[in-house]
């Protein structure tokens, strides 16, 4: 009588436990597989090349095919994308940054009211953003995020007085890190980059700065606010390789801002987005090149380098 007891016992546990155990191994298995899923995804590698497309003349080239480009990645070539389309269905996320150290204090009223001119009356998409940050003494300060064109947002700089050493690096590390922390495949990251180029205090070194800019995908577009008047400057050079190395433009000194921030914005909307699976997975820095296929004469502008493990 006690053993049919005993029997009776077990056999309700084990029915009351069974439907919770088989619960929790199902639980784990579907966990397993939502972590298997992760990890295929996780493990294969996107890499996005925003460039510009010409003849010779400079002429922009507006109906570019994907057949007419190939891209040589670390010697792979690549002639399949995932997707090629025109740089202006991409929303734009635009980082202006302003330099207001000691060495730009004589021009700063003129460059503040160049920016805020560019900013509030140059067309945008409903979904560009545009911050701006400014950069002198110790530390950098940001104006505003994603939301500049707005008038309460605009009228802080106006306060903005120049003085200090020149942080240009930290500066740059700094937005690369803001333009970094959305996310969004689909924006499209740039910076317009105002200075003279003369860096004087950062922690950061330029190739830190540039790798950072590579790896979040934006283009620098320096303007050098120096007179044309001046004699050449080392920072005429580290504007123009920033620029080069990025996919961007590099305006001389002398020229018009404001002509040069709406030469920007024009070139932004003329490009191209193409997309491809990372050919080889290899850690630490690719060289990338954008070749045309059937015509010669094409030359292109976009990032030289990435990061593999940042893609």
């Amino acid at each position: 009588m006690q053993l049919s007891k005993q029997l009776s016992t077990q056999k309700r546990i084990s029915s009351f436990l069974f439907p919770l155990f088989a619960a929790v191994v199902l639980s784990c298995i579907s966990h397993a597989a939502d972590e298997s899923e992760y990890t295929i995804r996780a493990s294969v590698s996107e890499v996005r090349l925003v460039f510009a497309a010409s003849d010779r003349q400079g002429h922009v080239i507006k109906n570019l095919r994907p057949t007419d480009v190939a891209v040589a990645d670390n010697g792979s070539i690549i002639r399949h994308f995932r997707s090629f389309r025109p740089a202006s269905e991409s929303p734009l996320e635009l980082m202006i940054l302003l330099d207001a150290s000691d060495s730009v204090a004589s021009r700063i009223s003129q460059e503040i009211a160049d920016v805020k001119s560019f900013v509030e009356n140059s067309t945008w998409g409903d979904r560009d953003r545009i911050s701006i940050l400014t950069f002198g003494g110790p530390r950098s300060m940001l104006v505003c995020a994603r939301n500049c064109n707005a008038a309460i947002t605009l009228a802080k700089l106006d306060s903005l007085r120049a003085g200090g050493l020149t942080p240009l690096y930290d500066a740059l590390f700094e937005a690369a890190e803001i333009l970094g922390k959305e996310g969004d495949p689909e924006l499209r990251p740039a910076m317009i980059l105002i200075s003279d180029g003369a860096d004087t205090i950062s922690m950061h070194g330029e190739s830190d700065a540039l790798k950072a800019m590579q790896n979040v995908q934006a283009a620098i577009y320096s303007v050098n606010s120096r007179s044309s008047k001046s004699a050449p400057d080392r920072g005429d050079a580290v504007l123009n390789y920033l620029a080069g190395s990025t996919g961007g433009l590099s305006f001389a000194p002398g020229r018009n801002i404001k002509e040069s921030l709406h030469a920007v914005l024009e070139d932004l909307h003329s490009g191209y987005v193409l997309t491809y699976e990372l050919p080889v997975h290899m850690a630490g820095q690719h060289s990338v090149r954008i070749l045309p296929t059937v015509d010669p004469r094409l030359q292109f502008r976009a990032r030289r380098a990435y990061d593999d493990s940042r893609e």
